[in-house]
């Protein structure tokens, strides 16, 4: 039957809605994002139009099309310090070196609206298990975001049976007990407290209530069966960039292609030491390369391979359709950033930014010395349907198409 066939009675015509039994029902696309950064930037005389040769671009060439490639992006709201410490704003914009602190980074804001009907709200990847520097997602109190390291855990997060389930389950109910406990003595007080004391109370009721909306969502999903996948973990060497870039990309396309979460993260560390096939050394040295032309090949063989990794997870997201009908990389916003505008001279504005989405209709360079890079997270999180005006340093946005 066609969805067009009419039901006539009474002298009435009915369009027929999408019925699943006839093959017509299809789900509304969903909004979903993708981030990926690269701790030790890019070499920019290699990704840059304006530098005449942009040949880490050529990995992306079957992209080309959907790519708005932005340069200059800066981050005002990040102090300097010693290391690679900044690095830790790159996607919340911001680092108080004094105090250490942070607020929320672009994933877990664009998290807040899209992981609310996912089993996870978001998750943060680790493509190599060297952590120092690399925390770069913040939560809305400015904590960090664990960032798991191991494609073992993520795969069993995603897919594996839980032999704990009945433990987990009275650790939940137990969690719940003790939150209503707190309810009942907190109210009990506050009819004795004074103004100054209820604030600081509601405060508390809003922690607890955070917490409470937590148990509950971990209550629910874990009565929920996983997806079922195909999907086998590789052998992988853990002393290969190759290696690993390629296992948590592979496992990122899983996530959101079985709607596990519709936000994920992926930080490819400095990674001091590896060694792979054909090639070893030291890429936190090699990014370090005071325009040194060796270090400078061995940095683009880097680069090329990770940017390569990134055309063909590409490739995947455009070959997976989704039960919309749409293709994965339809329904994904897709960013490619890095820690450094150089990694070799330590700085942290200048930065790169490769935009990846379906609304682009044609290549562009945007190069800019004076925007934030809180203005582009601003408009990407716009697009995706985050009311707000405002993203950290962030205070108007740019043209992403």
């Amino acid at each position: 039957m066609h969805r067009r066939n009419l039901i006539r009675t009474a002298g009435l015509a009915l369009v027929l809605p999408p019925l699943e039994g006839l093959g017509q029902f299809v789900d509304a696309p969903a909004k979903r994002l993708l981030t990926i950064v690269n701790h030790l930037s890019f070499y920019q005389p290699a990704l840059l139009p304006s530098h005449g040769n942009p040949i880490l671009l050529d990995n992306l060439t079957q992209h080309r099309e959907n790519l708005r490639l932005f340069s200059g992006l800066d981050t005002p709201g990040v102090q300097l310090s010693t290391g690679h410490s900044p690095a830790v704003g790159v996607l919340s914009g911001y680092f108080n070196r004094l105090e250490r602190t942070n607020r929320i980074s672009f994933d877990q804001r664009a998290a807040e609206l899209l992981g609310r009907e996912t089993r996870f709200k978001s998750l943060a990847l680790q493509a190599g298990e060297n952590l120092n520097f690399s925390q770069i997602c913040w939560d809305e109190h400015g904590m960090p975001v664990h960032q798991i390291d191991s494609p073992e855990e993520v795969f069993d997060q995603l897919f594996g049976v839980d032999p704990d389930h009945e433990i987990q389950q009275q650790i939940l109910a137990e969690d719940k007990s003790i939150l209503d406990l707190a309810y009942q003595q907190a109210k009990s007080l506050s009819e004795h407290l004074s103004g100054r004391d209820r604030d600081r109370l509601d405060q508390y009721f809003t922690s607890v209530r955070e917490v409470e909306k937590s148990v509950r969502r971990k209550n629910f999903w874990s009565t929920q069966d996983k997806p079922h996948s195909e999907y086998h973990l590789p052998e992988y060497s853990r002393r290969s960039v190759d290696d690993y870039v390629q296992v948590m990309f592979d496992l990122a396309v899983l996530a959101l292609q079985t709607d596990s979460t519709r936000v994920v993260t992926i930080q490819i560390p400095f990674w001091e030491s590896f060694d792979q096939k054909d090639f070893s050394g030291n890429y936190h040295d090699f990014s370090h390369h005071g325009q040194k032309e060796d270090k400078i090949e061995k940095l683009l063989v880097m680069e090329n391979m990770i940017l390569r990794k990134v055309g063909q997870m590409l490739d995947r997201l455009k070959a997976t359709q989704m039960s919309s009908g749409a293709s994965l990389f339809d329904e994904t916003t897709t960013l490619v950033t890095a820690a450094f505008g150089s990694a070799s001279s330590h700085t942290f504005n200048n930065l790169p930014a490769l935009y990846f989405n379906r609304s682009v209709k044609a290549f562009q360079h945007t190069a800019t010395s004076e925007a934030p890079i809180c203005s582009l997270y601003l408009s990407i999180l716009q697009d995706l349907g985050v009311e707000i005006d405002v993203f950290g340093e962030g205070k108007s946005t740019l043209s992403l198409t």
